[in-house]
């Protein structure tokens, strides 16, 4: 799970331009359960822009999570990584 949200992190930063600082990034990818908005709204404030639920840079990140993943939500205990069709214990 930890190296699928590395790629999505650098997907973020690379088409986005949410290249968040080295700490947040690292907090967020050892983070052992998410759901698609709380995501969006760590990477929105790591980046320093409005975090509300309903802003825009938050629904469009929840909604690329939940493209990546094929749900909104993940968790590190039973996360199977869709690509390569493996459970990955990191």
């Amino acid at each position: 799970m930890e190296r699928e949200l590395i790629y999505l992190l650098y997907d973020l930063c690379a088409k986005w331009g949410f290249c968040i600082p080295h700490e947040d990034f690292e907090q967020i990818i050892k983070i052992e359960y998410y759901n698609a908005d709380d995501f969006a709204i760590h990477v929105v404030e790591a980046e320093g822009l409005d975090a509300s639920p309903e802003a825009t840079w938050v629904l469009r990140i929840a909604e690329r999570f939940k493209e990546r993943f094929g749900t909104d939500e993940i968790d590190s205990s039973t996360f199977i990584d869709r690509v390569r069709g493996i459970k990955e214990n990191w």
